[in-house]
């Protein structure tokens, strides 16, 4: 199973990418896990988390092809 992983804003500038793609990763815990080992900057941010364009909650199980995206909070004027 795969999925493709998104950062927006600051996500991308310490991830240094906006998108990867990931195999084994099967929910948001497993995410998590991944995220703050491979990116420990991360794990002190504020961020949401959409699978396919929508905002999940915590015990969302991921399906091959899905779409995450890593959304820091935004401002606009």
């Amino acid at each position: 199973m795969k999925i493709n992983v998104l950062f927006f804003g600051i996500l991308t500038d310490i991830s240094k990418q906006s998108k990867i793609e990931l195999s084994g990763i099967e929910n948001i815990s497993s995410l998590k896990s991944y995220l703050w080992n491979t990116y420990p900057e991360i794990k002190n941010m504020d961020f949401r988390i959409a699978v396919n364009k929508e905002i999940i909650n915590d015990s969302t199980v991921f399906k091959n092809g899905d779409e995450i995206a890593l959304l820091p909070p935004f401002a606009g004027g």
